[in-house]
């Protein structure tokens, strides 16, 4: 499968049509990682947008305000997203980003990417609409794993 069916096969870059994918993978690089490979920190500035190709990133808050408490609220796959909130200007990261496996990445420079997308204002729209999804989708569960942890204690 080439990275243009790849990406319409994603959660975010499902909805482009087919040239669209092409364009937006040639603006990737593929990126192998180990497990343990951390990605990005918690409160880091966002540089780097990911899709999982293969192998699987775990997502992880701070929740604690003294000790650092480490909770995954999220474990995402193939097709799925990490690192959005590198797409907004200055974004800091809201999780820290790890591998949970040897993993391959499609990899975007955040800033290129939103150059792009703000010279193609009909696409961005509509990735705007998907990413918009998962962090909507995201929150709900980052609340559930939260929930969990004060019920343990």
């Amino acid at each position: 499968m080439s990275y243009c069916q790849f990406l319409k096969k994603s959660e975010v870059f499902n909805l482009l049509e087919e040239p669209e994918s092409k364009a937006v993978a040639e603006l990737a690089e593929e990126r192998k990682v180990t497990m343990g490979t951390v990605l990005g920190k918690e409160g880091d500035k966002g540089e780097e947008f990911y899709l999982v190709v293969e192998g699987q990133l775990e997502i992880s808050i701070n929740a604690a305000l003294a000790e650092p408490i480490p909770v995954t609220i999220a474990t995402v796959g193939p097709g799925q997203i990490s690192g959005w909130s590198s797409m907004y200007k200055d974004g800091k990261l809201t999780a820290t980003i790890k591998a949970a496996k040897s993993s391959k990445l499609l990899v975007w420079n955040a800033a290129k990417l939103h150059e792009f997308l703000l010279r193609n204002c009909g696409m961005g729209y509509r990735i705007l609409q998907q990413l918009l999804a998962v962090v909507a989708r995201r929150l709900v569960n980052t609340r559930v794993a939260l929930m969990g942890c004060v019920m343990e204690r």
